[in-house]
């Protein structure tokens, strides 16, 4: 039984924001490398610096989260900088071409999720993080990598996974 084209459309469309989604988080990954915030300093200065740290500008305010990030990023800033820049990479590469695209998609919840709360109470305008936490929820629900992805290629090649947080 073939799909409906409503239903393609809908499915091309959610690709749409699942590469969208790919292509800001490895913009943003890469302006982050230039800046050396994967670095123990960089780090540390992304949420205490003078200039833009995001405590400096009265973020962190929900749910006690500067006194947690204070007692476990910022204590071991270096290893917490390598595994961010690792884990951003693989979470865009993976949006960006539709693989592992459920459990990359519940990455970037989690991590826009985790933005807002930083950001919360400081000068940013948070609710970008809630559109972003909110699409990347969709992706994730959707089997969004089936659809222009290699996840779709998986599908066709190997059947439905045994864990369906893969493809």
């Amino acid at each position: 039984m073939s799909e409906s084209r409503d239903v393609r459309k809908i499915r091309r469309a959610v690709a749409f924001l699942r590469i969208t989604l790919g292509v800001i988080i490895l913009f943003t990954w890469w302006e982050n490398f230039q800046k050396e915030i994967y670095t123990s300093q960089g780090i540390t200065n992304l949420f205490t610096g003078p200039d833009y740290g995001i405590f400096t500008n009265g973020g962190g305010t929900l749910f006690g989260y500067r006194a947690i990030v204070q007692s476990t990023i910022l204590q071991f800033p270096g290893p917490f900088a390598a595994f961010q820049m690792i884990a951003e990479f693989l979470m865009g590469l993976g949006l960006l071409v539709g693989g592992l695209t459920r459990l990359a998609g519940l990455g970037a919840t989690v991590f826009f999720l985790n933005l807002f709360v930083a950001y919360y109470g400081g000068s940013e305008w948070i609710w970008t993080y809630v559109l972003l936490t909110m699409s990347a929820l969709t992706v994730t629900l959707t089997y969004a990598g089936r659809e222009l992805g290699f996840d779709g290629y998986l599908l066709k090649k190997r059947g439905a996974p045994r864990y369906p947080f893969l493809w």
